[in-house]
């Protein structure tokens, strides 16, 4: 299926008022004499009719499957209809705008945009495809550059006003992903001033909620800031967050099917988002043909968003895991370019499910994938522990029940049924608990799992029944007295997977850099990956497992960056202690950490970064140039004890929505988890 545009040239299906054989334009032609002798009536309701026939559709998108692919015709048909819509009003502008016809003001023009907006958006959440992120920026961006909502304040309408407050919101999430924060910036001091008014205008029942959207987006952005450095200027510096487009493995030699990973499942239990915004970007390539802010950014003549769109001519595939060869029918970019863009594998993100539907997502993903495919299944939770009793035994069946990681209780079902006192000491950690033991019917196909958790070691000794590839990454479950708990910016240990020059700097307590010494450091972390990488290649006693996965682009840099965790905290003098290190199922060999080439790599990195009172490194040749690090001037670091993030964070999180009583809003795939107004 080619992914609708509203670009897309209509020319075969073009709604004008001299079309006679056009069925919409037919029946609304022939509504009355009058229309029929008043071309611009015509017009007018061809116009209300696409209206009211968009607004439909857009509704029906929440109710839409969160799982499988019925969703997409729909989403096809919605689009098409916007299409028509857009264009339409593009060509009979001044028809519309005149009172005795319509009285199209700027603000409608502006409220069509923003619902294509909205349509890019929910259909990247659905296909993984970073292009229509671009896509929904542009169209965010065309309606702040002309001002579509500039007199909603004058019009004394406060449903107009919240209309304009939901855009804001909206585009914020999306400038979130897009790790565009300088825009952030601006779009944040214009919502606040627009809330100021909204309040001092309406006195409105909402303005409470709409203050607490923008805590939750400020908060949201102080602990962002918080592993982030700064250079000498106050000034943010950069990291990539999205895979890389030369960091591919190797080519097979054997020739055979490669893995790849089809679902990502990310489930966060505990309420700070940064760790389900950072696996998501994670899990994306960086885009081949990035769209530029001011792609279309000029009115046409007709006064419409001519280019608002953007990529006018380019036709995506749905992002789904079909065959590279065959699948997609791009009209734009080389046949490389496009099996880039298709990639990306499709994600579902949960907020605190409840077992049931848990399992259920599991289990579709698991139905929906090949034996070459893998599902990647991502859990940050509190850990949960039950003892066996003695004379209970401790048959092996046992040990793989007795603890995981904490799921979110079914309220309904605990209103149902309230246990004796004696039943729910016993059993509420084991009920409401993901044991080891209840992915085992999911290991039937390639599983990789990341386990973000206080008990994560529970999953450590997993039963290899099946012949598939399964493996576990596993978090510290303590962090050193010395690195403080900080339940204001995320997980360590996905921090490390996820970004790790952030992750190092961060445990190194580095809060000031120079930009060339963080452009050496970046440099150092992409060097050490390499070495890292090729360590793998070569490990001949590697589990088949760990082989298996690495054909995966995105498994493979989950695997190289938790060697460089366990590499740079084992060196590190505050961490001693076997539970302050990560670990894996199967194992990885110990010598890979402890390379020679590794340890030189890292003894360099550790040096450009000026924080070498804080590392200890085995004894060798290198000793003797170890201490050549940059001035003191360079980096402010010190080895005072820095926050570490933790697995169990507390910023708040809503769903996404399109603000108070949202009505409108078309609902995402799963609970997306990017801090915007409540629904």
């Amino acid at each position: 299926m080619e992914a609708p545009n509203p670009q897309t040239d209509l020319d075969s299906a073009q709604l004008t008022a001299t079309t006679g054989n056009n069925n919409n334009g037919s029946s609304a032609a022939g509504a009355s004499s009058t229309a029929a002798s008043d071309p611009n009536l015509v017009v007018a309701q061809e116009f209300q009719y696409l209206l009211e026939k968009s607004q439909q559709l857009f509704a029906g998108l929440r109710d839409l499957p969160p799982t499988g692919k019925n969703w997409q015709p729909y989403f096809q048909r919605t689009f098409e209809v916007y299409t028509k819509l857009w264009k339409f009003q593009q060509m009979h502008r001044a028809i519309l705008e005149n009172k005795e016809y319509h009285g199209l003001k700027r603000w409608d023009i502006g409220e069509v945009a923003s619902k294509i907006g909205q349509l890019y958006y929910h259909y990247y959440l659905r296909t993984s495809e970073t292009n229509y992120l671009n896509e929904s920026y542009i169209f965010y961006e065309a309606i702040r550059a002309r001002q579509y909502f500039k007199d909603v304040l004058d019009a004394n309408n406060p449903a107009l006003v919240i209309k304009k407050l939901r855009y804001y919101a909206r585009f914020i999430v999306v400038c979130l992903f897009l790790n565009r924060f300088d825009v952030i910036r601006s779009l944040m001091d214009e919502l606040t001033a627009l809330i100021e008014e909204y309040t001092r205008i309406f006195n409105p029942s909402d303005s409470a909620e709409w203050n607490v959207v923008l805590s939750e987006i400020s908060t949201f952005l102080e602990a962002q800031k918080k592993t982030t450095p700064v250079d000498l200027d106050g000034n943010a510096v950069v990291a990539p967050t999205r895979l890389q487009v030369e960091r591919t493995p190797k080519a097979d030699k054997d020739g055979g099917v490669r893995l790849k990973l089809q679902e990502a499942i990310l489930i966060k239990f505990s309420e700070l988002t940064l760790d389900m915004y950072r696996l998501l970007q994670a899990l994306e390539r960086e885009p081949t043909t990035a769209s530029s802010p001011t792609r279309g950014s000029g009115e046409d003549a007709s006064g419409g968003a001519g280019g608002a769109g953007g990529g006018a001519e380019r036709k995506d595939d749905t992002g789904s895991t079909q065959d590279e060869s065959t699948s997609g029918n791009a009209t734009g970019g080389s046949s490389s370019d496009r099996a880039v863009r298709r990639t990306n594998p499709h994600k579902y993100l949960l907020y605190r499910p409840t077992f049931a539907q848990l399992m259920y997502y599991i289990a579709t993903t698991f139905k929906d994938i090949t034996d070459h495919n893998a599902i990647l299944l991502y859990l940050s939770a509190d850990g949960s522990k039950k003892a066996v009793k003695p004379e209970q035994g401790d048959p092996a069946y046992l040990t793989n029940y007795a603890g995981g990681v904490a799921t979110a209780v079914n309220l309904n079902y605990a209103a149902r049924k309230v246990p004796e006192k004696h039943e729910a000491d016993s059993q509420a950690p084991v009920v409401h608990c993901l044991h080891p033991n209840d992915l085992l019917p999911f290991t039937r196909k390639p599983l990789f799992v990341i386990v973000d958790s206080t008990n994560s070691v529970a999953f450590k000794d997993f039963p290899r029944v099946f012949s598939q590839s399964v493996a576990f990454l596993m978090s510290p479950s303590e962090y050193p007295a010395s690195i403080r708990d900080n339940t204001q910016i995320g997980s360590l240990f996905t921090l490390f997977l996820t970004t790790p020059v952030k992750a190092f700097a961060f445990v190194s307590d580095v809060t000031e850099v120079g930009r060339d010494t963080w452009e050496t450091c970046l440099r150092l972390v992409r060097e050490t990956e390499a070495i890292i990488s090729d360590l793998l290649d070569d490990e001949a006693a590697l589990d088949p497992a760990h082989k298996r996965f690495l054909q995966d682009d995105f498994l493979r840099q989950f695997l190289i960056r938790y060697v460089l965790c366990t590499g740079i905290l084992h060196a590190h003098t505050s961490f001693k202690d076997p539970q302050h290190f990560p670990s894996c199922f199967p194992p990885l060999a110990p010598s890979l950490a402890a390379a020679p080439e590794l340890t030189a790599k890292l003894r360099d990195l550790v040096a450009a970064a000026g924080v070498s009172g804080l590392y200890e490194f085995p004894k060798g040749k290198e000793d003797a140039t170890a201490g050549s690090a940059p001035a003191a001037t360079a980096v402010q670091a010190s080895s005072a004890t820095a926050s570490a993030p933790s697995a169990s964070a507390s910023a708040s999180a809503a769903p996404v929505a399109g603000g108070p009583g949202a009505g409108d809003e078309a609902a995402a795939p799963a609970t997306a988890t990017t801090p915007v107004p409540p629904s």
